[in-house]
C-alpha cells in the first residue's frame, strides 16, 4: 500500500516579515487570511498506529487529518500492538517470527527487535509503562519486557497464551490461555512472576480488558455473543451483557464511564454501561471490526475494520462514524498516540520565543521543550500555572502545561519580557479578538494589507 505524505502546516503558514532590530525568523502570523489570524503552531492531534496483519506492516495516521502518513515494514504477522505512555515507543508483536519490533515514534521506524520466543500473539503494557506484557503463544508462556532496556526480564508458563490485560496498580494480569480442553483466565502476580489462580472456562477466550478502577474486567469468548463481567477480587464472573453476534475486543474510555466492544458479525460498536453493564448504544463501523482503541479525552474511538481494510472513527458523544481511513489489508490492532505525551519545542533565541503563540484544544495536557539557543539566562513563567523555571545558557528544560478551558494563558521571559520575550497559550475556542492581543511587543506584528 502506498503511503500519503500530510501537508506541513509550518510550509503553509511560515511566511511573514522581521522588524527591525529583532533576529526573529520563521512561524509568524498571516493577518491577510480572510476571517481568521492563525498562529504558525496547529494544534496537534497525534498519530495513531494500526498494524496491517496481510501486508506486514503498520499504518501510522495522523489524527488531526485522518490520513495515512506513512506505512512501515514489520516482520510477519503483526499481531500484537502497545504504545508507551509518554508516546514515544510502539511495540509490535509477529506472530509469524519470534519478534516484538520497537518503532520510535519520532521517526516512525523500527528501532530495535526483541527475541521472545515463537509466534507471539497479544501484547499488554503497564499503566507506568515500564512492562509490556507478550504473550508467546508458541512458547507456552507470557515474557515480560523491561520498557527501559527493552530486553525480557522475565517469563511465566501459560499454556497458549493469546491476550492479555494488566491491572492499573501493575500487580497483576490476566491472560487469555486458548489450550483446548483447559480454556481459561490465567491469573499472574506480575511482582513474585508466577501464576496466582485461573477462571476455568467451556469457551476459548479472546480478548479482555480491565476498568480504570480496576474492579471489573470485561472478556469475550468465541461462541457466546456476550461480554463477560469478571470481578477480580472475587476472581468470579459477576455479569453478562449481550452484544451482536461474535463480539472480539472489549476496551473501556480512559475516563471509565463507557465501556466499548466490537460485534464482528454485525460490524457493530456497542457502548456500553459499565456500572450497570447494559448496552446503551450501537453503532455501525465496517466489515468484521476487530480492535479497539480509545483517545485521551474519552470522545473518539478508533476501530480496525478486518474484513473492509479501513479504521471507523467513532465520536462517541454523538455515536456517529465521522470518518473511515483506508488503511491496506486486514488491519487488526491498534493504538492511539496519547494526548498528554505530545511534546511541543519552542526556541527562546535572542529576546524572543518561536513559535510564540501555540494553539491547543480545551484542556489538552502537552509537554513544552523550551530550548534556549543564546548564551543569555532566560526564563519561562506562567503564573495561571505557577511555572518559574530559568532556561540555562545554550540549555533545555521540559514543562508540563494545559491549554486553558477557554481564551489565552501567556508565557513570558521574567528577565526580558519588557523587550518582548513573551508568548501564549491558545485555546481552540479562544475569542479571535483576544488572540495575540498581548504579543505587541513580541515581534509578532499582523501583516496589513
Amino acid at each position: 500500500m502506498g503511503s500519503t505524505q500530510a501537508t506541513d502546516i509550518h510550509t503553509m503558514f511560515g511566511r511573514g516579515w522581521v522588524p527591525a532590530g529583532i533576529a526573529f525568523s520563521l512561524l509568524f502570523l498571516i493577518a491577510a487570511l480572510p476571517g481568521s489570524i492563525r498562529s504558525a503552531t496547529a494544534a496537534p492531534a497525534g498519530k495513531v498506529y494500526a498494524g496491517i496483519f496481510k501486508e506486514n506492516a503498520v499504518a501510522v495516521i495522523d489524527a488531526s487529518t485522518n490520513r495515512v502518513l506513512r506505512t512501515l515494514p514489520i516482520p510477519p504477522g503483526p499481531h500484537g500492538l502497545v504504545i508507551t505512555p509518554d508516546g514515544r515507543k510502539v511495540y509490535v508483536s509477529s506472530d509469524g517470527a519470534s519478534t516484538v519490533s520497537v518503532i520510535d515514534t519520532s521517526s516512525d521506524r523500527v528501532s530495535t527487535g526483541i527475541e521472545v520466543g515463537k509466534a507471539p500473539h497479544g501484547l499488554s503494557i503497564s499503566n507506568d509503562g515500564s512492562v509490556v506484557l507478550a504473550a508467546v503463544f508458541g512458547a507456552d508462556s507470557v515474557a515480560l519486557i523491561d520498557t527501559g532496556t527493552d530486553k525480557v526480564v522475565g517469563r511465566i508458563p501459560v499454556s497458549q497464551p493469546h491476550n492479555s490485560a494488566i491491572s492499573p496498580d501493575g500487580r497483576t494480569a490476566y491472560v487469555a490461555s486458548q489450550r483446548q480442553g483447559q480454556t481459561a483466565l490465567v491469573r499472574l502476580d506480575l511482582v513474585k512472576k508466577s501464576v496466582t489462580g485461573s477462571v476455568p472456562l467451556d469457551k476459548t477466550p479472546r480478548a479482555l480488558g480491565y476498568r480504570p478502577d480496576g474492579k471489573v474486567l470485561y472478556f469475550t469468548v468465541a461462541g457466546d455473543d456476550a461480554v463477560l463481567a469478571l470481578e477480580p477480587s472475587s476472581n468470579k464472573v459477576i455479569a453478562r451483557v449481550p452484544v451482536g453476534a461474535s463480539p472480539h475486543h472489549p476496551l473501556f474510555t480512559p475516563d471509565g464511564r463507557s465501556g466499548l466492544v466490537v460485534s464482528q458479525g454485525p460490524g457493530t460498536l456497542e457502548i456500553l454501561d459499565p456500572v450497570n453493564h447494559s448496552v446503551k448504544g450501537t453503532v455501525k463501523v465496517g466489515s468484521a471490526p476487530h480492535w479497539i482503541a480509545a483517545s485521551s479525552n474519552s470522545r473518539t474511538a478508533y476501530v480496525t475494520n478486518e474484513g473492509s481494510g479501513d479504521v471507523s472513527v467513532v465520536d462517541l458523544d454523538r455515536r456517529a462514524v465521522v470518518a473511515t481511513i483506508p488503511v491496506g489489508n486486514a488491519p487488526r490492532k491498534i493504538a492511539v498516540q496519547p494526548v498528554a505525551a505530545m511534546g511541543r519545542t519552542v526556541k527562546a533565541g535572542d529576546y524572543y520565543f518561536k513559535p510564540a503563540s501555540l494553539d491547543g484544544k480545551p484542556g489538552q495536557k502537552v509537554t513544552l521543550t523550551i530550548e534556549n539557543e543564546t548564551a543569555t539566562l532566560h526564563n519561562v513563567s506562567i503564573p495561571e500555572l505557577h511555572i518559574d523555571t530559568d532556561i540555562p545558557p545554550n540549555g533545555k528544560v521540559d514543562i508540563e502545561v494545559a491549554f486553558p478551558p477557554s481564551g489565552t494563558v501567556r508565557f513570558f521571559c521574567k528577565f526580558h519580557s519588557a523587550i518582548g520575550m513573551k508568548g501564549e497559550l491558545l485555546s481552540a475556542n479562544a475569542d479571535p479578538s483576544a488572540r495575540h492581543a498581548g504579543l505587541s511587543g513580541s515581534g509578532i506584528r499582523r501583516r496589513n494589507k
